[in-house]
């Protein structure tokens, strides 16, 4: 079950980093589109400001054209020197007073000129600056969505990468979990071997002593085959049963493919078997059902242990 749960971790911490990678190049892009239109925008503002500049200057001249026609005309009608009747009385010859009279009109003429241009100019650059105004506003709207996006985009690539990073702890969590059961395996392989030691040991010739309670529980269960007695690398007739069930053995490590639930009378626990058709299997657990030469298989779904039923099998013990 380790074993399994360490691959999935393993796939699913290949994938979160897959994704996590697609997402920082997603946000790498929003983040240059946010930044090229802030560019945009600053360009923007600037123009405006110079249009803004250009059009109090239209309307500054404009203004002082409009008050000198003004002038202008006042002094046409307010002095009798400028007056054009007084100008032609006043001259001495037909080309003196014609040359008066453009005079005259010559200054009306520029005055009107130079209030029409500033009129011009300020139109066109109202209707720039309304332009502006509404291509700022459209810039504005683009650079919020834009911003909202690579906001989104961080939230997503936080919270992949706290994902990420979870995914890569629990490995390490299940690889130490992993370490440690194979260890305790190993453990109470050890611990077997030593009690069938020391049961093989003959005997002394004093009153025999009182037996462990572990040794004593072993001889106590009666076992309602006869089954030949477990020697390195012997074979063994047994029954298996499959079965898929959550939880812990009764060596304390947890259920997973590889666990064999057995009687240990017969096969002592820790001992490693090769089972026909399953693999290799450690004698870590017990159970009330489990007598004589029958051993259970841990399945990590119930269709696998009902698709391996109860079989007859020749098992190698190690």
């Amino acid at each position: 079950m380790l074993r399994a749960q360490e691959s999935q971790l393993e796939s699913a911490a290949r994938a979160a980093t897959l994704e996590l990678y697609a997402l920082e190049t997603q946000l790498a892009r929003a983040r240059n589109a946010a930044s090229t239109l802030a560019e945009r925008r600053h360009e923007l503002a600037g123009r405006q400001a110079a249009t803004r500049k250009r059009l109090a200057i239209a309307a500054r001249a404009a203004s002082v054209s409009q008050r000198r026609l003004e002038e202008l005309l006042r002094e046409l009608y307010a002095h009798e020197a400028d007056d054009p009747l007084a100008i032609v009385l006043a001259a001495g010859s037909l080309d003196e007073a014609l040359a008066g009279l453009e005079s005259l009109d010559r200054a009306a003429a520029e005055h009107v000129r130079v209030l029409e241009r500033a009129a011009a100019t300020r139109a066109r650059l109202d209707r720039l600056n309304e332009e502006l105004t509404a291509r700022a506003g459209q810039l504005a709207a683009i650079s919020a969505r834009a911003e909202a996006e690579a906001r989104a985009l961080e939230l997503r690539v936080a919270e992949r990468a706290a994902y990420s990073a979870d995914l890569r702890r629990r490995g390490v969590l299940t690889r130490r979990e992993l370490a440690a059961a194979e260890a305790q395996g190993k453990t109470a392989g050890r611990r077997s071997a030593a009690l069938q030691d020391r049961a093989a040991a003959p005997a002394a010739p004093s009153e025999p002593a009182e037996p462990a309670p572990d040794e004593q529980r072993s001889t106590e269960v009666a076992v309602p085959v006869q089954v030949p007695a477990v020697g390195a690398a012997s074979r063994l007739q047994v029954v298996a049963v499959g079965y898929s069930l959550p939880g812990f053995t009764a060596s304390g490590l947890p259920v997973g493919h590889g666990i064999a639930a057995v009687d240990p009378s017969v096969i002592p626990l820790g001992t490693r078997m090769h089972v026909p058709g399953y693999g290799v299997a450690v004698a870590a657990d017990t159970g009330g059902a489990v007598r004589g030469a029958l051993i259970d298989l841990w399945f990590p779904t119930p269709a696998e242990a009902r698709a391996w039923g109860r079989r007859s099998v020749v098992i190698t013990l190690r």
